[in-house]
């Protein structure tokens, strides 16, 4: 085992012991679950540097470990996003059914305050979301690490490294193209990151060997 694995180990070990501890789920409550205000007044990369330095400063890591910690803190963090952004579409239906039950029971003035209210909030809300989806793009992989984990030959990297190149360019593209629009449909653009994912995942998962496919399908 090289240096760099060892340095890589280390980190995990670490990683796990402390977001299993009380450290870890301070954060977590603190920068993921209580007041959605921070999340959404934060940076992806804001809240990421925030936690690397909670831990660098109580873990002492040195340089090369924080650095590993940063890149692993990032997909983490990446990874979380992708999973919040996916319920968000089903979330604003509820509250959208919610407010329309709510207008039956308003007199007109009553009415006009509440769409102007949510008149005001939807293009926050909007900003947030597609802010979101763009955090969660760095979730997708990069050919190095399926290298790693599927044991790629060169040819292989390479295509795989074409394929996540254009998954990443078409779902960028999709995310500009309904964030423009006047009334963007939230549910629509995540059924269109989705379709370009699953091709994605399609095209590499045939060029693959039957012992890679298996390990592919791990995660």
């Amino acid at each position: 085992m090289n240096k760099m694995k060892i340095v890589i180990t280390l980190v995990l070990v670490l990683l796990v012991g402390v977001f299993a501890g009380s450290l870890g789920t301070r954060i977590y409550l603190r920068h993921q679950m209580e007041g959605s205000g921070w999340t959404r007044t934060r940076t992806a990369e804001e809240r990421v540097n925030r936690i690397v330095k909670r831990l660098a400063d109580d873990l002492r890591l040195n340089t090369a470990q924080t650095v590993e910690v940063e890149k692993l803190v990032t997909k983490m963090e990446a990874r979380a996003t992708a999973l919040r952004v996916s319920y968000q579409p089903e979330l604003r239906k509820i509250y959208e059914e919610g407010f329309q039950s709510m207008n039956e029971k308003l007199t007109g003035e009553q009415k006009k305050k509440l769409q102007a209210r949510q008149e005001k909030l939807n293009p926050r809300y909007n900003a947030y979301y597609f802010r979101s989806l763009r955090a969660a793009q760095k979730a997708i992989p990069d050919a190095a690490e399926l290298k790693v984990r599927l044991g790629l030959d060169a040819a292989q990297e390479s295509q795989v490294a074409a394929i996540l190149a254009d998954q990443r360019a078409q779902q960028a593209a999709v995310i500009d193209r309904y964030e423009k629009a006047d009334r963007p449909d939230i549910t629509a653009v995540g059924a269109d990151l989705a379709e370009i994912g699953k091709t994605a995942r399609n095209r590499i998962a045939a060029l693959l060997t039957p012992e890679q496919l298996i390990r592919y399908g791990e995660k």
